[in-house]
């Protein structure tokens, strides 16, 4: 017998109801449980008590998440929460969600900047304790940040710091969080209900380090993200940190799960009674559901700044490239190389460069810039890419006082800069060009790399643990420092090997995009089969001694209970 539950209170259903439980895979089609709709007869004065409440002219001011468990004697088939689509006449129609399904509903259309996210706030000294960990020991980190170009060309920075016998801020009235980016995530998740489980990239190298640009002093935490929905945020996400958020049915915790590790170690489940002749090939079936890895880029702004990360289409081939065993071979030809098309390449660092102008100190100077770090990779003959919204950062050179060094210390700093607000005099507002806010167009992020050794640190050991070093935030491991101002001499600052640059050994292409599971979904296999459970999907199936990943399962339920054929689609696991 069929039985359903809203918060408790026994729902009546019609005699002659039938419907459909849909379990989905979220590997595949980021979707957890549902059902189709269920209609609740109003007549019955009973129903009639569970459902008074609720706004008919517009449901979804009434009631929202009560609990809805469907049974079927003792199997509980689904418990989620309750979706009421519509109240007319005697009829309520109400959906059941579960899982990710219930996620998506939580989150749906809604703008993530309307989100009231938990900012977080600190001391000085919490602050500088930052600077010496990671996520999740710490869910902000406060490095310095450019955040203003004055008028003099100089730059305002957020989280100065001053080092020598210890590290301080410069200007404590000046400092702002920068919020790792998977402190948000599960910030979010949170706040739709849900509660922390396991977070696998939690140990992350570079994921653990990645932190959200907040060039604001005073900001709101969701202010801090584009214009995106909480669906559309949650799916850039999972496309860019090669993820799955994935909702316990049963407790309600948000696991974050590496796409890699899916399916390890997962137990294996026989599907032994097959209807006969229930086998279906469908073939060519559209996979824009699925993430593809074969071919990744990043969706860059088309500024100056980062047409020198990643290099234009044609901009290379129309080059030649000219490569050294060390870098500072090419200053003697700078001209040369500058006046015609060029690239050059050294084999000391891996990097390419091109000759430009910097200006320093009021002078033009030639020097060498890094180029097209930033580059696509994989096969870029694929048809199946995927663009990242979530980009890096700009860079820029700063200078942090050294006290026991008696210099100024060079290393790189994330740089966005922060819009003012407007004037508020009247002829401004009247001739105002509208409202000016900062709504960002991507998810601009940096790494934060710790207190590292910085360039300028001068011949001799000084007295205090940090003469020669500051707290770093940046996009790559590579910084190339402007000229100098004598002699126009440059160099190279290495830092550790965290990047999320694409291509490359260690860029992110090899290190993660390219080790995802392949499975062919081009061809979906369709079997009926007898059961009297509901399976959970991240499992391997085998079906007449073949191994299958499971997409989506279909139950009948009807007043009698769960009909004992079900229907599944698979994909192969096994090469035939």
């Amino acid at each position: 017998m069929t039985r359903l539950f809203i918060d408790g209170q026994e729902v009546v259903l019609s005699e002659n109801f039938e419907l459909e439980l849909i379990t989905e895979n979220p590997y595949f089609t980021r979707n957890g449980e549902y059902t189709y709709d269920i209609d609740i007869d109003l007549r019955d004065p009973g129903n009639r008590r569970i459902y008074q409440n609720i706004n008919r002219s517009d449901v979804t001011k009434g009631l929202k998440n009560r609990k809805a468990t469907l049974m079927s004697g003792a199997l509980e088939i689904i418990s989620g929460v309750e979706v009421v689509l519509s109240i007319e006449n005697y009829t309520a129609k109400i959906q059941i969600v579960a899982g990710n399904s219930q996620l998506n509903y939580e989150g749906g259309d809604t703008d993530i900047r309307s989100m009231v996210l938990d900012g977080i706030s600190m001391t000085s000294q919490q602050a500088i304790d930052t600077l010496f960990g990671k996520f999740p020991e710490n869910n902000v980190v406060y490095p310095p940040v450019v955040n203003y170009t004055e008028s003099d060309g100089s730059f305002s920075i957020l989280n100065n710091v001053e080092v020598g016998e210890d590290i301080s801020f410069t200007d404590v009235e000046n400092i702002s969080p920068q919020y790792y980016l998977l402190y948000v995530i599960e910030n979010l998740i949170t706040k739709l209900g849900f509660t922390k489980g396991i977070n696998e990239l939690e140990d992350d190298p570079v994921w653990s380090r990645l932190f959200i640009v907040n060039p604001y002093k005073d900001s709101v935490l969701q202010e801090l993200l584009p214009d995106w929905t909480i669906n559309e945020f949650i799916e850039q996400i999972e496309l860019y940190l090669d993820c799955i958020i994935v909702i316990d049915k049963v407790d309600k915790k948000f696991n974050i799960i590496s796409l890699n590790k899916y399916f390890e170690n997962q137990d294996i489940v026989y599907l032994d009674d097959v209807v006969d002749d229930s086998t279906e090939k469908t073939y060519d079936v559209d996979t824009n559901y699925a993430f593809a890895y074969t071919y990744v880029s990043y969706d860059l702004p088309s500024d100056e700044y980062y047409n020198y990360l990643k290099l234009k289409e044609g901009v290379r081939e129309n080059c030649s490239t000219v490569s050294s065993p060390e870098w500072d071979d090419f200053k003697t030809k700078y001209d040369q190389y500058y006046s015609g098309p060029y690239i050059l390449h050294s084999e000391d660092y891996g990097l390419d460069y091109v000759v430009t102008d910097y200006s320093v100190s009021g002078e033009t100077k030639k020097g060498l810039i890094i180029v097209d770090r930033f580059k696509d990779a994989g096969n870029l003959d694929s048809r199946d890419k995927s663009s990242f919204q979530i980009v890096p950062a700009e860079v820029e050179k700063i200078e942090i006082h050294s006290t026991t060094g008696g210099r100024y210390l060079i290393g790189p700093a994330v740089k966005k800069l922060r819009v003012d607000p407007e004037s508020t005099a009247i002829n401004d507002l009247i001739n105002s060009s509208g409202n000016n806010t900062d709504i960002p167009d991507r998810l601009y992020v940096g790494i934060y790399y710790g207190i590292q050794k910085a360039l300028n640190r001068g011949p001799n050991e000084y007295p205090g643990e940090y003469w020669d070093k500051m707290p770093m935030g940046s996009n790559d491991r590579y910084f190339i420092q402007k000229p100098t101002t004598l002699g126009g001499d440059q160099s190279i600052l290495t830092l550790p090997d965290y990047t999320i640059t694409l291509d490359g050994d260690n860029g992110l292409f090899n290190r993660v995009y390219k080790n995802k599971r392949e499975i062919d979904t081009s061809v979906e296999y369709t079997f009926q089969f007898l059961t009297n459970k509901v399976y959970d999907l991240n499992r391997i199936f085998v079906i007449r001694n073949k191994k299958y990943y499971c997409k989506e399962v279909h139950y009948k339920i009807t007043p009698k209970g769960m009909d004992k054929i079900a229907e599944g689609i698979f994909y192969l696991a096994d090469s035939e």
